[in-house]
């Protein structure tokens, strides 16, 4: 059955992460009818100094940027 991950940076916001799993879990039952109780959400949070774009870490304070330079 579905298996959603979700891979993001780590927040301390627990009912906005309880809300982006219901509402994956809704979304995924009502696009594929899988059964509620065999659809499992996941959120895997990544430290910022362990997460890069364009080889800028997460933890730089001008990663926002940084990391959208094209050459």
């Amino acid at each position: 059955m579905p298996i959603v991950s979700v891979t993001t940076w780590p927040t301390d916001n627990d009912e906005q992460c309880r809300e982006l799993m219901e509402e994956l879990t809704a979304t995924v039952h009502r696009i594929t009818g899988a059964p509620l109780d065999k659809i499992t959400v996941y959120v895997r949070e990544v430290p910022r100094e362990r997460w890069s774009e364009g080889g800028v870490l997460g933890s730089n304070p001008e990663f926002a940027t940084l990391s959208r330079r094209t050459g």
